[in-house]
């Protein structure tokens, strides 16, 4: 089973999105359970969510991701059902990542392969229902994410590329179920933290980065996996991600020996 939460990693773009607006407001706690059917049998039964920013910690299925709690403000986003809040969306969001997951469930771990082109369909498939203009697309614009500038949106191309081709080459030397080792923690935490840093879209990065990590756990043929942050690991998560925008790995892999070692 891995569990995954639809709370997201609430990741603020904080140079305002043409997509979307701010508005004074209460956050509204919305969304529902997701679940996952499949032949997989290492499949959780709920889509969670991981990178906090703001706030206090909320339950997997209550704010949808990147609609940080803000002091006394809540995040809305033009759809195709027109002027929503994340949490409104929630659940129809939560549909879109359980369809994709589910259909990736059909097919054989070597059809997995991460590429852009699979990654831009990831999100393409999950979110173009509702933001059809810009679903699979890259940022068009630069953004500020916390206190981490992910790199310029015309760069975006050559670095999912160089991600994907760099994460491939790591899963190629571990091959096919392999021994929990330094050398696959630090894959995992690589794969995890290099995207959240580079943060190739405008909205839901964190969705991807999870849809991402399910298929590294169906191709490596892992154990539950649990990829919520609870109270007292939460800093310790940060800190890692912090870590994983300069390019140091070490935190990170500390973040996947305590899940492996909790899920065994």
């Amino acid at each position: 089973m891995i569990n995954i939460s639809t709370k997201g990693d609430n990741e603020k773009d904080e140079n305002t999105s043409k997509h979307s607006r701010t508005l004074a407001d209460k956050p509204h706690a919305g969304g529902a359970k997701a679940t996952v059917s499949g032949k997989h049998p290492e499949t959780g039964t709920r889509l969670n969510g991981v990178r906090r920013r703001t706030g206090k910690s909320q339950d997997a299925e209550r704010v949808s991701e990147e609609s940080e709690e803000y002091s006394s403000t809540t995040r809305f986003i033009e759809s195709s059902l027109g002027i929503k809040s994340y949490s409104e969306l929630a659940p129809l969001l939560a549909k879109g990542v359980e369809r994709v997951m589910a259909s990736l469930l059909n097919k054989s771990a070597v059809d997995l392969l991460i590429t852009p082109e699979f990654i831009c369909a990831l999100h393409k498939d999950a979110f173009e229902g509702l933001f059809p203009a810009w679903a699979g697309q890259y940022r068009d614009r630069n953004v500020t994410v916390r206190k981490h500038t992910p790199p310029p949106y015309y760069e975006m191309p050559h670095l999912v590329r160089q991600y994907c081709e760099d994460l491939e080459a790591r899963l190629a030397v571990l091959g096919a179920a392999p021994p929990i080792a330094n050398i696959l923690l630090e894959t995992l935490a690589f794969a995890e933290g290099r995207f959240l840093s580079v943060h190739p879209f405008l909205d839901f990065n964190g969705r991807v980065a999870r849809m991402l990590l399910f298929v590294l756990c169906y191709r490596l043929d892992l154990p539950p996996v649990e990829l919520v942050p609870n109270e007292k690991q939460k800093e310790d998560y940060l800190f890692a991600l912090s870590e994983g925008d300069k390019l140091n790995w070490q935190p990170m892999i500390e973040v996947w020996e305590q899940r492996l070692r909790v899920s065994s």
